[in-house]
């Protein structure tokens, strides 16, 4: 058996460069003749991952970022393969939802053991997410926080940045049709996501959030009227009670969204830009992550 292993090795705080050989050895054990290739800039992973036509595995190690190119790239060139994910990045906001260890050996006894389970993927404007979609407050900080900072604090150094981006935050007027609803106003904040842990802080829990029900969980934070408005939304986040004045909390199956206000999004870490208009629809099922099933639905 083949078995081709995409290393994001700048992730996280660069763990995978102690633990590589372990894995390539833990692979080489179940019977995998493993290919090892290293990311060198954003978006090598997808392209990587157009060689998985040749391959009985794909393994992946990095965040959630890393993951999402590895699957746009199986997507993007009409291929299927078991896809494994050792989550080494700085929040693993996806692997937390799917129930996937960040421990090494842990994720590779998921990887070797487990089998196949299907989870829906989002396209915004034809660009593939698998977690979260993010417009607002906060957006900036995901995409422009230095890796570097990212490797050494952690999801303190989304809190670091984030605070800083605080003073500059402007409401966005949005236009969101969802199926039959229809929401316009100001908004602080837009968030489309397909995840249990929204930022590493959020936990929604699996009552309240499918991984492949074909539905997306969109969160819609209002224009604060009030200083104790917007300490009601802090208490509503810390607390993931999503019913506080001014906050909207939904499941639907797509989306159009319209503004006069291009500031790009967040996709899964990522800067995504738009026109102001952007189509975003999940495509159920799409990718096969390796998982306990009980861990994944």
């Amino acid at each position: 058996m083949k078995a081709l292993l995409i290393v994001n090795p700048r992730s996280g705080r660069q763990r995978v460069q102690t633990e590589l050989f372990r894995i390539v050895e833990r692979l080489d054990g179940a019977g995998y003749d493993t290919t090892v290739v290293l990311t060198k800039y954003r978006g090598h992973a997808a392209e990587l991952a157009a060689r998985a036509g040749e391959y009985d595995l794909l393994v992946c190690t990095g965040g959630d970022g890393t993951l999402n190119e590895v699957i746009s790239g199986l997507l993007k060139n009409g291929l299927e393969c078991p896809i494994g994910y050792i989550p080494l990045g700085s929040t693993n906001d996806l692997a937390g939802s799917l129930g996937i260890p960040s421990d090494v050996d842990a994720a590779l006894d998921m990887i070797l053991e487990g089998e196949p389970v299907p989870i829906d993927v989002g396209r915004f404007n034809g660009r593939y997410f698998l977690d979260v979609g993010l417009l607002g407050i906060f957006s900036r900080t995901c995409y422009e926080t230095p890796q570097d900072m990212k490797n050494t604090l952690g999801f303190l150094a989304y809190v670091l940045e984030g605070i800083r981006e605080v003073p500059t935050v402007h409401p966005i007027p949005l236009r969101i049709e969802a199926g039959d609803a229809v929401y316009e106003g100001e908004y602080l904040a837009c968030v489309v996501s397909n995840s249990r842990k929204l930022g590493g802080v959020v936990s929604l829990g699996e009552d309240r959030v499918d991984l492949s029900d074909g539905k997306f969980e969109l969160l819609l934070v209002e224009k604060e009227k009030t200083p104790m408005q917007l300490h009601g939304y802090i208490r509503a986040l810390r607390t993931a009670d999503l019913k506080a004045e001014g906050m909207t909390f939904v499941s639907v199956p797509s989306l159009r969204i319209i503004s006069p206000d291009d500031q790009p999004w967040t996709l899964d870490g990522e800067r995504a830009d738009w026109q102001g208009e952007a189509d975003i629809e999940i495509l159920p099922r799409a990718a096969r992550l390796l998982m306990r099933r009980n861990g994944g639905e």
